[in-house]
Order: structure tokens, then C-alpha cells, then sequence
């Protein structure tokens, strides 16, 4: 008796162990075309019996997604007429259901062992899925479609990140990477999505082409300051930009945003702890400088702003400062100096009020040189004012009219 009853649970176990597919996965596994298969999963996910045939559910839409894309690919390839949103459209369907497929691929079966059956052929079968994604992302920026070449630059990205393809050799070396990062950034703010954008641009920022990671750091900061609304954004956006500045302190464009935000915010205590914690950066001279031009104590400034090279790119603007603040000097000499009932000074007087007139119109004339038609400052009146004041009449009518 004792030897039956171990026979029969020996078949129980035996017919539990070799159970058939399950009905819901039984008709996903009939589906001729990729829509089909895709409703029958969703329908019946929750009836597939365990996380090998979810597994196996999710390869049978990357096969069907597969089919789809080489069909357009080999048109392509043999310069056919083909769709390549259908195309484009069965890459990114491809990748999605494979790196899902492997989510339930590499849980460990009922014996509590991991034995994945599609991560080696998925991981390369889809390297041409891949390639296609990111060139749909292109072909659709370049056709102003930015929400789908947002999301096509993205799916590049993060199927970059995903284990099925995190680990292969050919990842590790993709150097397009950082160029789909800086355009996934991109459409996003064309999207006015200024919170996806930043996100999308972290990759860009460490691309090992300069000119990548300079103009994403450009659309970074672009979208970290459009992406304020409220005061609660506001204080946010200071603790986001210290942060980045904590990750890239040698790089001027994040200096100078943050302490942009720190001048308009009045935070003058921690700009001036920022400027001390980075000597070296020109930008510490300059908002040093506009801290003290803000509070009057202009030679101070005349100092900081002296220290700005004709090469640095806020020199224009630095120059324009510094002529304000030597004008300022000669207009708080002369307020000093004259007579508080005629205006006269003596001749000694005069004669430094003039000098100091004379160093002011040495640097607006520079500006004028550089900035002729008021681009970016506002120097007529300003250099007006002087020349009538050193009596130059001729110069002074040059600028009546302008």
C-alpha cells in the first residue's frame, strides 16, 4: 500500500511538472500580426500561469515586431518603396517588448533557478531595432515632429540603460549616445516639456565631444530656468543648480547661471560664498564686482571689473559696467567738489573732474566700438552726457540724433 501511494504522487507531480501552455498564452502564440498578439496579451496577461510565459508572450510580440520591421528594412535595403513610420514604429515596438520579455526572462522559475531562453538572441537581434529608433528620432525632428522624436531619442537612451543591453560590449562603446541625449533634450523644449528635458540632457553633459556637452549644458540650464512657475520652483531651481554646480564645478555656464539666480534672488551671502569658494573663475571677479556697483562702493568694482579679459564673453557687459561706475566716481567727485550755490569748482577740481569724465568716455567709446548699435547696452546717452560735459560740442551733436 505504501508503494502505491508514493507511485501516485510521483504522477501528480509528473503531470504538474509537464503542464501544457496555458490557454492565454496558447492564443497569443496563434497571433499572425503584431496588433493582434499585442490585444491578446493585454487581455489576457493576468491568465498567463507564470513568468516564463509571460516571458514567452512578450518574445512571440518582439518576433511579430521583428517580422514587421524587416520587411520594410529589406524594401529599404533594396531601394523599394517603404514605410518607414511602419518601419520606425516596429523597431520601437521591438525593443519594448523585448526588454520586457527579459524582465520575466531572467526571474527564477519554479525551481527557484534563473535559466533565461531569449536574452542572447534578443540582445542581438535587436541591435538593427535600435539603430532604427534613433534614426526615426532624427527623421522626425527634422520634420518638426518632436513629440515622437522626443520619444524616439529616448527609447535609445533608456534601452541603453536596460540589462538586456546595459552590459554588451557594443553598448559600452556607442558613441551616439551622447548626441541622442542632446537631441532627446532638445525636442523636449520644443515640447515646452522643460522637466523631461532636463532629464533627457544628462548624458550630453558628459559627451567626450566638447561641443556637445557645451550646448547641452546651454539647453540644461535653458530648461532648468523656464521649467520655474511658482516661488516653490524658484527655491527649487537654487537647490537643482547647486547641485549641478557641485558636479561641475569648473564649468563657467553653470557658475553663471546659478549666480544669476542668486543676484535676482538677492542672495548676495551666497554669492559671495560661491565667488570665494572658486577664485579662479572669472565670473567670481564679475559678480563680485556687480555686488559691489550695488552698493555704490564703485572703485571696489572698478577693481573686480579690471581683472575681465577683452576674450571672456561677458567682457562687453563688464566693460559697460565698469564705465557706469567711473562715471558714477566723476559724478560723486563733482557733487563733493562743487559749490553747493554756483555748481563752479576750482580749476584743481576741475581739472579731476575732467580726468575722471575722460577715463569713463575711454570705456563707453570701447563699448560703442563693440556693441555700435546698442545691441545689448545702452551707451548713447550715457557718452552724450560725458561729451557735453568735457565740452566736445562736435562729438555731442554726432550723438543728438541717435
Amino acid at each position: 500500500m505504501k508503494k502505491l501511494m508514493m507511485m501516485a504522487l510521483m504522477i501528480v507531480a509528473s503531470a504538474t511538472a509537464f503542464a501544457g501552455d496555458s490557454d492565454a498564452l496558447k492564443a497569443i502564440l496563434k497571433s499572425k500580426t503584431y496588433a493582434e498578439a499585442e490585444q491578446q496579451l493585454k487581455a489576457n496577461f493576468n491568465q498567463l500561469s507564470n513568468d516564463q510565459e509571460k516571458a514567452e508572450a512578450y518574445n512571440k510580440l518582439v518576433d511579430l515586431a521583428m517580422d514587421d520591421f524587416n520587411a520594410e528594412d529589406n524594401k529599404r535595403m533594396l531601394q523599394q518603396p517603404f514605410d518607414s513610420n511602419a518601419m520606425y514604429a516596429a523597431a520601437y515596438n521591438a525593443l519594448v517588448n523585448g526588454m520586457e520579455c527579459n524582465k520575466y526572462d531572467q526571474l527564477p522559475n519554479a525551481k527557484g533557478k534563473i535559466k533565461p531562453r531569449y536574452f542572447e538572441k534578443n540582445q542581438e537581434r535587436l541591435k538593427n531595432a535600435r539603430i532604427a529608433v534613433i534614426n526615426g528620432g532624427v527623421e522626425y525632428a527634422n520634420n518638426q515632429d518632436n513629440k515622437r522624436g522626443y520619444e524616439y531619442f529616448l527609447m535609445y537612451l533608456n534601452s541603453a540603460k536596460d540589462p538586456l543591453f546595459a552590459n554588451a560590449e557594443w553598448i559600452k562603446a556607442d558613441a551616439n549616445i551622447g548626441l541622442a541625449s542632446y537631441y532627446a533634450g532638445r525636442c523636449a523644449i520644443l515640447n515646452e516639456e522643460y522637466g523631461k528635458a532636463t532629464v533627457a540632457l544628462d548624458e550630453a553633459l558628459n559627451d567626450t565631444d566638447a561641443q556637445i556637452r557645451d550646448e547641452a549644458f546651454g539647453l540644461r540650464l535653458y530648461a532648468m530656468n523656464r521649467n520655474q512657475k511658482t516661488a516653490a520652483d524658484s527655491a527649487q531651481y537654487l537647490i537643482d543648480m547647486k547641485d549641478l554646480m557641485a558636479k561641475y564645478p569648473d564649468n563657467e555656464k553653470v557658475f553663471g547661471a546659478l549666480g544669476d539666480a542668486l543676484l535676482l534672488q538677492e542672495k548676495t551671502d551666497d554669492l559671495i560664498a560661491l565667488c570665494n569658494a572658486h577664485p579662479g573663475n572669472p565670473l567670481s571677479l564679475v559678480y563680485k564686482g556687480m555686488i559691489a556697483m550695488n552698493n555704490k562702493n564703485y572703485e571696489e568694482a572698478i577693481a573686480d571689473f579690471s581683472n575681465i579679459t577683452p576674450d571672456h564673453p561677458s567682457y562687453l557687459q563688464v566693460l559697460y559696467n565698469r564705465a557706469i561706475c567711473k562715471l558714477n566716481v566723476a559724478g560723486d567727485f563733482q557733487e563733493k567738489h562743487a559749490n553747493k550755490n554756483t555748481g563752479a569748482m576750482t580749476p584743481d577740481n576741475e581739472a579731476k573732474f575732467k580726468e575722471l569724465l575722460n577715463d569713463a568716455r575711454v570705456d563707453f567709446e570701447t563699448v560703442r566700438q563693440l556693441d555700435p548699435d546698442q545691441e545689448n547696452v545702452r551707451w548713447v546717452v550715457l557718452l552724450r552726457n560725458i561729451y557735453y560735459n568735457l565740452g566736445d560740442e562736435a562729438k555731442y551733436q554726432e550723438l543728438e540724433n541717435m
